[in-house]
């Protein structure tokens, strides 16, 4: 595309926004709705392959659908030149820009940002789509503070090749790749949990969790090496925050958060206890006869205070605050397992809790009541603390793996490695899916189900077989016009035939009444005329021989002596030969 261009009478290219290892962005005015979009477009070296551009629409109109204020829109999808579709136009800064600027990132910024990228995650997950391509590039913010991802709808092109044979592609994205994908095995939504694990460990750290000499050091340090902890690098981090980030890098994808919306709980607890902590701090710091108040009064109201001798006021201002080092009466958290959700709730927020719910999948535990709860009951502790209601979700269910357009052995092998079971496999013709290769699976992938589900898979089997007909001794004409109408292309050979008289179809390969696909070149053989058969010529003269064969149309081949009688001949008595064909003779007497 060229700048000022205009495709589909409605966005002008307006200038390059940037290029990736497949696509090129630009900025462009939508004519139409007076707005500044973003328009997405192929390489040329992936335009003319079938596979990608196929994939690049399905995957747009995919990604079409996810509607979240934490992910770029997709507008529209088309083709003019190379295939493009327009996306939302994000003012804002990377998260690679944020990093690079070398600032400390506070940890209630961080958590907000994993906590909303967690979120679009939940939503792509949920349609049964997995980025692949989580990293700081890919993560923006906006002027007024919203975290969008970006690069839905493309990047699953890139699991086509492995990123790790193409080094120029891996720069990029070594760094926060999973192990599942360093080994160019199927990716599922762990690997976008890891991936951005990886994004908040460099966030907390400022750097990244593994790096090496090149992309295939650093995509090997995925799968053998340890991530020091982030304590080493930062004291102010909670432990439970630095568990959650080394959890999202574990090896094993069924070791790491169970779904975005789990890993989305924790980072918004984390953020509630920091807010928390830096409260009591504050109130701390007013309570400590060492440290001055950070607030003043209004002069006018301390002379009054001071006049009417009102010391009673001031104490009162601080009511229910510690003082001279005391400490407020300490409460019992009650023994809640088995109570409903919402009567906990309100018992605990009685009682002056904080309250925070985790859901936690118990077979033991009906759905939607307590299981436990941190700190355990009988702990004895201030009324402002933070209580964690564990509330039961029922038997553990587990998101179902997205594995269309992948090859069956593959698709089955992710379906059992991630505890279900495969159940019908229905093959269907499909002219556009590759033989063999999954078209669509029953539930839908993210759909959450207990072990041992069945997973039910529509498979391809290649396109629609269709049967050769019968075109021998038809007209050249006619025979064309049967193949266009089945959509065959097809080639023709001329041939000399034993039953078919000259300019009709002596027969086809393949043959009448075979199974092929719409894409077999269809060879049509024409005859050239009827062979002849040859005639016994034993015991002829070499004069009567010649005069048989040359009146029907044979030439007779003898050497050496043509005296006697015919002894010998080739071709036999009854076989086929062109015409003005040869006849070997020997003689003898």
């Amino acid at each position: 595309m060229k700048i000022g261009q205009i495709i589909k009478d409605r966005y002008e290219i307006e200038e390059v926004l940037g290029e990736g290892g497949m696509a090129f962005v630009y900025k462009a005015k939508d004519k139409q709705l007076q707005r500044t979009v973003a328009i997405k477009t192929l390489k040329p070296n992936y335009v003319n392959q079938e596979k990608f551009v196929d994939r690049f629409r399905r995957e747009a109109q995919t990604a079409a659908n996810l509607n979240h204020p934490n992910i770029v829109q997709i507008f529209d999808w088309g083709i003019e030149d190379e295939p493009y579709f327009v996306m939302e136009y994000i003012e804002g800064n990377t998260l690679t820009s944020i990093i690079s600027s070398n600032r400390t990132v506070g940890l209630n910024d961080i958590l907000y940002i994993g906590s909303q990228v967690a979120s679009g995650l939940k939503e792509a997950h949920k349609h049964g789509l997995v980025h692949r391509d989580i990293k700081p590039g890919n993560i923006m913010i906006t002027p007024s503070g919203k975290v969008k991802v970006t690069d839905f709808g493309i990047v699953s092109l890139q699991n086509e090749e492995s990123d790790i044979t193409k080094t120029g592609a891996v720069l990029g994205t070594a760094s926060y790749i999973s192990p599942e994908q360093a080994q160019g095995k199927a990716v599922s939504f762990e690997s976008d949990l890891y991936s951005l694990g990886t994004v908040l460990y460099e966030l907390i750290t400022g750097k990244p969790p593994f790096s090496g000499d090149s992309p295939i050091a650093t995509a090997t340090k995925h799968l053998t090496d340890k991530p020091e902890k982030l304590s080493v690098f930062r004291k102010d981090i909670p432990k439970g925050l630095e568990n959650a980030v080394l959890k999202l890098l574990e090896k094993r994808p069924y070791d790491r958060f169970k779904s975005a919306e789990d890993l989305r709980a924790l980072l918004l607890q984390q953020r509630k206890q920091i807010q928390i902590n830096q409260t009591q701090e504050n109130l701390v710091d007013l309570t400590n006869p060492k440290i001055k108040f950070r607030f003043t009064l209004p002069a006018l109201v301390i002379s009054i205070m001071l006049v009417f001798g009102t010391v009673w006021t001031l104490t009162n201002i601080f009511e229910g605050l510690p003082v001279d080092g005391g400490a407020p009466s300490l409460i019992e958290i009650p023994d809640l397992t088995g109570s409903e959700q919402a009567q906990a709730l309100n018992d605990l927020q009685e009682l002056g809790f904080i309250v925070g719910i985790e859901n936690s999948a118990d077979a033991s535990v009906p759905d939607g009541f307590v299981i436990s709860t941190q700190p355990a009951a009988n702990t004895v502790t201030n009324p402002d603390t933070l209580v964690t209601i564990i509330v039961s979700v029922g038997p553990e269910a587990f998101p179902v793996p997205y594995v269309v357009d992948l090859e069956t052995a593959r698709g089955v092998y992710v379906i059992q490695e991630s505890g279900f079971v495969v159940g019908q496999q229905l093959e269907i013709n499909d002219d556009n899916i590759p033989r063999g290769f999954i078209i669509s699976q029953n539930p839908v992938a993210g759909t959450k189900l207990g072990p041992e589900s069945t997973v039910d898979l529509v498979i391809s089997a290649g396109p629609s077989l269709i049967e050769i007909s019968d075109l021998s001794r038809k007209s050249l004409v006619d025979a064309i016009q049967i193949l266009e109408t089945l959509g065959f292309e097809y080639e023709f050979i001329e041939e000399y035939s034993e039953n078919v008289t000259l300019g009709l179809v002596s027969h086809t390969i393949p043959r009448a009444g075979e199974l092929v696909t719409n894409d077999q070149i269809i060879k049509v053989i024409i005859s050239l005329g009827l062979k002849i058969e040859v005639p016994n010529l034993i015991g002829f003269t070499y004069q009567e021989a010649s005069n048989i064969l040359q009146d029907i149309g044979l030439l007779p081949s003898a050497s050496g002596d043509t005296g006697g009688r015919v002894t010998e001949q080739s071709p036999q008595q009854g076989e086929f030969v062109d015409p003005e064909g040869f006849v070997e003779l020997s003689f003898g007497n």
